[in-house]
C-alpha cells in the first residue's frame, strides 16, 4: 500500500488500489477535447514551469482527491520550499501526510500507523527540492497544451517508481493546478487545488509529525 500513496504523491485512498477493475479519471476526454492550432514551444512551456514551481516558497491551498473507484476526498495542503508539505485530510479520512527533514510519512489514525519513505525516492522530491529542474530530475514524457493547461508528464528515470505522474499548469499563469497519479495497475487518482495562497507565513510545527505508536520506517515495498 505504501507504494501507491508514494507513488500518487501520498494521496491515495486506503483501498484504492485494490479497485483494479475501477473506472479511472483521465486528464483530457479526446472526444471533448478542443485543440489549440498555436505553435507550442515545449522549450519555452518548459522553462516556465520551473520558474513556477522555483518561485513558490510557501503555498497553502484547498485539495480534491478523487481516487480511482470514484470517491472523493478533500484536505488542506500547506508546502513550505524547500522540502516540506503536509496534507491534512479532512475527517473521516484517517490519512496525514508530512514531508520534512528528508523523508514523507503517511500517518492513519485509525490503524495507528506510520510509513515513512526518503523524499527523494518519491515524485513530492520533483516538487519540494531547492532548485527545481524537471528535465534534470526525471524522464519527460509527455509535454502538451490542452483546453487552456499545459501537461507535462514525468516517469523516474531510475525506474525506482513505477508508474507516472501528470501535472497540469494554468496555460497563461503556469499555476500548478492539479495532477494525474497512475500507479503500477493503471489505476489514477485525481487531486484538485482550489482557493491557492501563495506567500504565506506557515508555522514550522505544521511539517513535524508526532509518530503513532506503529512507526514503520521505508515501506515502500
Amino acid at each position: 500500500m505504501i507504494d501507491a500513496l508514494l507513488l500518487s504523491l501520498a494521496l491515495l485512498a486506503q483501498d484504492g488500489a485494490t479497485t483494479a477493475a475501477a473506472a479511472a479519471p483521465q486528464p483530457v476526454d479526446a472526444a471533448e477535447s478542443t485543440a489549440d492550432t498555436t505553435v507550442f514551444d515545449t522549450d519555452a512551456a518548459l522553462a516556465q514551469v520551473n520558474a513556477s514551481l522555483n518561485a513558490i516558497e510557501s503555498l497553502r491551498a484547498d485539495f480534491v482527491q478523487i481516487a480511482p473507484d470514484g470517491s472523493a476526498s478533500r484536505g488542506v495542503l500547506s508546502l513550505r520550499r524547500p522540502g516540506r508539505l503536509r496534507f491534512e485530510y479532512a475527517a473521516p479520512s484517517p490519512l496525514l501526510v508530512v514531508a520534512g527533514g528528508g523523508t514523507v510519512a503517511i500517518q492513519d489514525s485509525e490503524l495507528g500507523t506510520t510509513d515513512r519513505a526518503p523524499l527523494q525516492a518519491t515524485p513530492l522530491w520533483w516538487l519540494l527540492k531547492d532548485d527545481v529542474d524537471l528535465a534534470a530530475d526525471a524522464d519527460i514524457v509527455d509535454l502538451t497544451r490542452e483546453d487552456g493547461f499545459v501537461y507535462i508528464t514525468l516517469v523516474d528515470r531510475d525506474g525506482d517508481m513505477e508508474g507516472e505522474v501528470t501535472f497540469l499548469f494554468d496555460a497563461e499563469s503556469y499555476a500548478l493546478s492539479q495532477w494525474f497519479a497512475e500507479d503500477s495497475l493503471g489505476l489514477v487518482t485525481r487531486v484538485i487545488l482550489e482557493n491557492v495562497e501563495t506567500g504565506i507565513e506557515l508555522g514550522p510545527r505544521l511539517f513535524v509529525l508526532d509518530d503513532a505508536p506503529d512507526d514503520r520506517r521505508d515501506r515502500r515495498r
